[in-house]
């Protein structure tokens, strides 16, 4: 499978693939624009973390966090 291919099914149409990090797939969601998060999915269903705060402590959310900044997705001010 290609690095740039989720390994895990993730339910949310709006979400936007960072690629792998580790054990990971990482996502950006805006949320419907109401509060962008960033997302690190470890199997299906409620096998997952997220949060902008949670990026400052968990090493997998802060890879997502650095992505979205760097693909223009999020921000610096929102992070």
């Amino acid at each position: 499978m290609e690095d740039d291919q989720p390994r895990y099914k993730h339910d949310c149409d709006t979400c936007t693939f960072l690629g792998r990090h580790g054990e990971a797939d990482l996502y950006f969601c805006m949320q419907h624009g109401t509060m962008p998060t960033v997302i690190a999915r470890f199997g299906a269903g409620a096998d997952y973390t997220s949060g902008l705060l949670l990026a400052d402590v968990d090493p997998y959310l802060a890879e997502a966090r650095a992505r979205a900044h760097a693909r223009g997705l999020l921000p610096e001010r929102q992070s």
